[in-house]
């Protein structure tokens, strides 16, 4: 099985949903605007993405899909679950599991997956990331800087050549000659490496982090007591509080007042013939019009007002004369 996807997006919604075998939240964590993208090659049981965003974001994945391990080599600025990337690490999500990546700015995410039929059908390729990695989760340590740099070049190209050339895929050679970089440059980052395999408190945070998005995006946009959050999430306000600040900078009530926000501005710019600031302010469960206005204005740059005047053609708009 061979296929190349790509998107670019100002939607956090449509770049989460871009993402294969994981349910993804995607929050931007500052200034007025998204912007991303996201790359996804498979190549016969090798798996090549790149997720890029344009500002600080907050990303929790849900569970994974199981029969594949993912390593991921961060940008700086950022923290996975909790705690900050060192430039050699390799982070790997264990199968099936989720994850919360946090960054403080800008940032790209280049990771690759094995298929364990790979690694037992091509044993002779003596290729590393083995299953003996693959039941837990945590961070590899490449030997090599080099490799890691060798690695990433060598990632950007083979993405940038099929944005350029797509129907490069439809060749079997040059599918077969891709493939082979990309296994070399893999084993390369394995090669006299070290796992570190996370705590096991990290895993039972990921599950109530995971618990916590599950349960605000049930809740679509009817607000939630924090008491009622804690009862679904299967967990205490104290842990909960620890957990999510940890994970995204934010205790828990913040961090659903920036979803909130986040949520009104993509209602008021895609909105259909009754919207109007005050249904979509009360439907997410802000009682004050004043200090909605004035949050909304803090973090967009502009009242909700005019986001939703320009979506509907309605701004006015300064004459050339003024």
């Amino acid at each position: 099985m061979h296929l190349y996807r790509r998107i670019a997006t100002t939607s956090e919604e449509e770049l989460g949903q871009a993402v294969p075998g994981a349910s993804c939240q995607l929050v931007a964590d500052s200034g007025p605007s998204f912007g991303g993208r996201f790359r996804y090659l498979v190549l016969d049981g090798v798996v090549l993405t790149r997720l890029e965003v344009d500002q600080a974001s907050v990303l929790t994945l849900s569970e994974r899909t199981r029969d594949f391990s993912i390593w991921h080599i961060f940008s700086s600025h950022c923290s996975v679950n909790g705690n900050d990337i060192d430039g050699d690490d390799l982070a790997m999500v264990r199968q099936g599991e989720g994850a919360t990546m946090h960054s403080a700015a800008a940032a790209d995410v280049q990771s690759f997956a094995l298929q364990p039929t790979l690694l037992v059908d091509a044993s002779e390729l003596d290729l590393p990331f083995r299953s003996s990695t693959a039941a837990r989760a945590g961070r590899w340590r490449v030997a090599s800087s080099a490799a890691r740099h060798r690695f990433i070049a060598q990632h950007q190209t083979i993405l940038g050549q099929l944005d350029e050339r797509p129907e490069l895929l439809e060749n079997p050679a040059t599918r077969i000659t891709l493939r082979n970089a990309v296994l070399e440059a893999v084993a390369r980052l394995g090669e006299a490496g070290t796992f570190r395999p996370d705590r096991a408190s990290v895993g039972r945070h990921t599950r109530i982090m995971m618990r916590f998005e599950e349960v605000v995006e049930e809740a679509s946009d009817e607000p939630l007591s924090m008491l009622e959050i804690c009862r679904r999430a299967g967990t205490s306000r104290r842990l909960l509080e620890s957990v999510v600040q940890l994970r995204t900078g934010k205790p828990p009530w913040e961090y659903l007042r920036w979803r909130r926000l986040w949520r009104a501005r993509s209602l008021l710019s895609r909105p259909d013939e009754e919207t109007t600031v005050t249904d979509v302010a009360f439907r997410l469960g802000f009682w004050h019009l004043g200090r909605f206005a004035a949050a909304y204005a803090a973090t967009f740059g502009e009242r909700p007002s005019q986001t939703l005047a320009r979506a509907t053609g309605k701004i006015d708009r300064p004459s050339r004369a003024a």
